[in-house]
């Protein structure tokens, strides 16, 4: 093996030296599927959004392995972010001999291989298959964040081969326990979902105290996106462009839109709009709703609203927090209720209502997202939409979800309960 290699993964896998090595906060009991498919034959694949902590939650897996007497030896970490690594990308043996050397040096019973940034390494379906169907005794975990190289090659060439996780970031419990807080007062629940609101959930940012650094980060998170999961991963030459549709889209969360329309804003075409935006939603920044209808073809014809991985992304970008706190309060649920892998429409006829979820073939909750409802005409506007919804899909229940007031109604048949952000995150996990 080239001692340059050596050396880097020697720095990688500090515990094969007994070297502490940093596991952050503990997240592994908010992902219970993570302890069970490490268990399983099948390879486990984290993805999601770069830096929402997939790297930090293998270290937590490493840690558990050793904790549980699995030889240091028996884990090899291989991180494809390091530019050493990444110089050997085109080379279709390579990743494959380095850790066939490193079996046959170690001759560990059952290796633990964890491969992070594995979008990064150009050969490694190949690889990762050629290993899963000729050795038994390793257990392969990878984490990629590029939704587009990773699901349609794994979907085609690792087909019933693997286990997928996509990592998010933080809940508000997870929120709250980053920052030890144990069974909140009301007051202290509205405090902190306002600075969980307009900063974000990515696990750095929550632990960071100054307000103004967080911003910096967080627009070097959002650039770090743009270019290593954008620009350079689909050679786009026209930085310019890509870069205003994102600012336009990210300007413009919740609200319904159609190619033509932000192709005739931005002067650019409407297959070029739609291709931008397809890369922006691979690289987990975005993610599109679309409008209910019975009729798939229906459904992808109409408008459609976009949504982004993190609040605090899209305050640090566009945003000016107090003036448009409602957008990023529905962008906050959505994105919750993404986080439970629920599938989601909005509904639009006469009236309109925010969320639709589908429970396989049929509609099964309606929710309404506003601020307040303290104005009446709000407060009847949202009723109407919701009531709409409702009505549609026969359901008898129907949600409100406000930042903090608190009140159920019976209208006719159908139940509506108003409830606070704060109390209704607190039933998620």
């Amino acid at each position: 093996m080239d001692e340059k290699i050596t050396i880097a993964l020697e720095r990688q896998n500090p515990w094969w030296f007994g070297k502490a090595f940093c596991t952050g906060v503990d997240r592994l009991h908010w992902y219970p599927g993570l302890s069970k498919y490490i268990k399983a034959r099948e390879i486990l694949l984290l993805t999601g959004a770069r830096r929402t902590g997939k790297s930090t939650l293998t270290y937590q897996i490493i840690k558990k392995l050793l904790n549980k007497n699995i030889p240091p030896e028996c884990i090899l970490y291989i991180n494809l972010d390091e530019p050493l690594l990444q110089s050997k990308s085109k080379d279709p043996a390579y990743l494959i001999e380095l850790i066939e050397n490193y079996m046959a040096l170690k001759k560990p019973a059952t290796l633990y291989l964890f491969i992070d940034e594995i979008q990064n390494y150009d050969y490694w379906v190949q690889t990762i298959k050629t290993l899963f169907d000729t050795s038994d005794n390793v257990k392969i975990i990878l984490t990629g964040s590029t939704s587009t190289v990773l699901t349609k090659k794994i979907s085609t060439r690792l087909s019933g081969r693997y286990f997928a996780i996509t990592v998010y970031p933080l809940t508000f419990n997870e929120y709250l326990d980053f920052n030890n807080i144990h069974k909140p007062t009301t007051i202290e629940k509205l405090l902190h979902f306002n600075n969980y609101l307009e900063f974000g959930a990515f696990p750095r940012i929550v632990l960071e105290k100054d307000n103004e650094l967080k911003q910096e980060i967080l627009k070097n998170y959002f650039w770090t996106t743009y270019l290593k999961d954008i620009i350079y991963p689909n050679n786009l030459r026209n930085n310019k462009d890509v870069f205003g549709l994102l600012y336009f889209v990210i300007s413009n969360i919740a609200k319904p839109f159609s190619y033509s329309n932000i192709a005739k804003t931005l002067g650019i075409s409407s297959e070029t709009v739609k291709e931008y935006i397809q890369y922006a939603e691979d690289s987990y920044l975005i993610y599109l709703l679309t409008k209910y209808d019975n009729s798939i073809k229906k459904q992808m014809a109409n408008p459609k609203k976009i949504y982004c991985t993190d609040t605090g992304l899209v305050n640090s970008i566009s945003f000016k927090f107090s003036q448009d706190k409602g957008w990023l309060l529905e962008n906050l649920i959505f994105m919750t209720l993404k986080k439970q892998n629920m599938e989601l429409y909005y509904h639009k006829k006469r009236y309109e209502c925010d969320f639709l979820i589908k429970d396989a073939l049929k509609i099964t909750g309606a929710v309404q997202v506003s601020l307040t409802l303290e104005d009446e005409s709000t407060k009847n506007r949202e009723i109407r939409g919701l009531m709409e919804a409702m009505n549609t899909h026969n359901l008898q229940q129907g949600l409100i979800i406000t930042q903090e007031e608190s009140e159920k109604l019976r209208i006719n048949d159908k139940e509506i309960q108003i409830i606070p952000v704060y109390e209704w995150l607190d039933s998620k996990r």
